[in-house]
């Protein structure tokens, strides 16, 4: 009986890995958007650095985008939509947030719907009626004392 389990598990698992994800992932810049006729809006911050934990870091792009039905279906998605915030660590250069690292202590979505997302910043919407009237979206970042700074994203396209 455990043989027949392992057989059907290590099968599912080969399958699986051969057929591979059709799930789309969101656009990770605002060109990426753009090139596949995905973006809403831009939004440009109240200011551009903040301080999260004990890093800092500069708020590169931020905008609202649809996302593609499928890898395979390439019709937009126009039931969902998100809002990125892509950041890069300004001592580190990178363009990520490090999954291991617990942010939610230090981001304040001001909403449940927010999150990270390949390695951005992403807040999701699933009431499209939203997407046009969002002029202005507030995110909290705290640094290690829990002290929040405040962030007004202000629709400019």
């Amino acid at each position: 009986m455990k043989i027949l389990k392992f057989l059907l598990l290590s099968t599912s698992l080969f399958l699986y890995s051969c057929v591979g994800s059709d799930l789309t992932s969101l656009p990770n810049t605002i060109e990426q958007a753009k090139n596949d006729k995905l973006l809403i809006h831009i939004y440009q911050p109240s200011q551009r650095q903040v301080i999260i934990n004990n890093s800092e870091y500069y708020l590169e792009d931020a905008f609202t985008t649809f996302k593609f039905n499928s890898k395979r279906d390439l019709t937009i998605n126009k039931n969902f939509f998100a809002f990125i915030i892509k950041l890069k660590n300004v001592k580190t250069g990178k363009k990520m947030l490090a999954m291991e690292d617990d942010y939610g202590q230090f981001i304040n979505f001001y909403s449940d719907n927010g999150g990270i997302h390949d390695s951005n910043l992403s807040l999701t919407y699933d009431d499209i009626n939203q997407r046009e009237r969002l002029d202005t979206i507030s995110i909290g970042f705290k640094d290690h004392l829990k002290k929040e700074t405040t962030v007004k994203f202000i629709k400019i396209k």
